[in-house]
């Protein structure tokens, strides 16, 4: 059951994350305004780039809980894990904060550990209450969500808005991932696409943000063909059981 949109909603989290590992800096087309490459946009550059790869990570995180179950949430935090190595190990950053985010994750992985070895859906549900409740924090656009690990956006300064705004983006993937915890595809990849859409609409419309064309092409090529497993692929009547 919902094959198509199982695979298609992999292949665009997959090459949607690989294009911002790649190239962090298209993130830069999100703000043209400030010039990324001054020395006056210093701390505005660190956020932004800080950012993208957090996105990149948990857009393939999102897509790999398409395995399904247990085994996608593992997946799942397999991606996640390795961010917080780098971010805080190897780069020294202090984002994201380790309490409460990576402590919460390591309450996370030992709950699906325990769901794995003793059954049960504790697991899950932490996974989706985790992941849910942490999107939408960050759909607040706090300022303290930036300034928590960022110590130097201070009010008014170009590095708290991009991070406010990148920290938008990252609140609607981060509910797209509870919704792929509880809905099975095809109808988690509709409800995980449709807030990914309400998102990128926000950010056009609302904060006048231009979000990259070939994301809006991507994903709705990823919607067409999730509705389509929906309504005519996976969604009509059961056939009628052999006596």
């Amino acid at each position: 059951m919902g094959a198509l949109a199982r695979y298609t909603f992999l292949a665009y989290c997959v090459l949607r994350s690989v294009a911002m590992f790649k190239t962090p800096t298209l993130v830069y087309g999100m703000f043209p305004a400030i010039d990324f490459t001054a020395k006056a946009s210093e701390d505005a550059n660190a956020v932004a780039l800080a950012s993208a790869r957090a996105l990149a990570d948990l857009i393939l995180a999102c897509g790999m809980l398409t395995f399904g179950g247990l085994t996608g949430r593992c997946a799942s935090l397999l991606v996640i894990f390795p961010m917080f190595y780098v971010n805080h190990v190897v780069d020294g950053l202090a984002h994201p904060p380790i309490v409460p985010v990576v402590a919460t994750n390591v309450v996370v992985l030992l709950a699906n550990i325990y769901e794995a070895g003793c059954g049960g859906k504790l697991g899950k549900y932490s996974y989706a209450i985790m992941q849910g409740g942490f999107g939408l924090l960050f759909l607040t656009e706090a300022p303290d969500l930036v300034q928590d690990p960022f110590t130097f956006a201070k009010e008014g300064t170009a590095a708290l808005m991009v991070g406010q705004k990148l920290g938008f983006a990252i609140g609607f993937v981060l509910c797209a991932h509870a919704v792929m915890t509880l809905v099975k595809p095809p109808m988690g990849c509709v409800a995980a696409m449709a807030i990914i859409f309400l998102g990128m609409a926000k950010m056009a419309y609302v904060d006048s943000i231009p979000v990259p064309r070939p994301s809006v092409i991507a994903a709705t090529i990823c919607m067409a063909l999730c509705l389509i497993d929906a309504l005519f692929l996976s969604g009509g009547a059961e056939k009628p059981k052999k006596k």
